[in-house]
């Protein structure tokens, strides 16, 4: 039964940490294409993992509390992948 509660706080965790931790993470401001790239792929990894347990979580049968959890790992996951692959705005520049 251990575990099985090892197991079940590390879905927890990631559900609880991963969406926030890469919707900060979109935030970084970056400059040149490498680090860009980075980002990308570090924002793609962390949103996966979010969606993945944050979808399993919504959906199953367990208390309010938790699902909300869920939630917030599974809309904070989505709004760092618009923020991080959205393409820039250019703007004009008038004679």
């Amino acid at each position: 039964m251990e575990s099985l509660a090892l197991v079940v706080g590390i879905i927890f965790l990631v559900a609880m940490t991963a969406g926030p931790l890469a919707l900060g993470i979109s935030f970084i401001p970056t400059g040149k294409y490498l680090p860009l790239l980075a980002k990308r792929i570090l924002v793609a990894i962390l949103s996966v993992a979010a969606s993945m347990t944050g979808a399993l979580i919504v959906v199953s049968s367990v208390a309010i509390g938790i699902r909300f959890l869920g939630l917030v790992g599974l809309s904070c996951a989505s709004f760092a992948v618009y923020r991080a692959f959205q393409t820039p705005k250019i703007t004009k520049i008038e004679d």
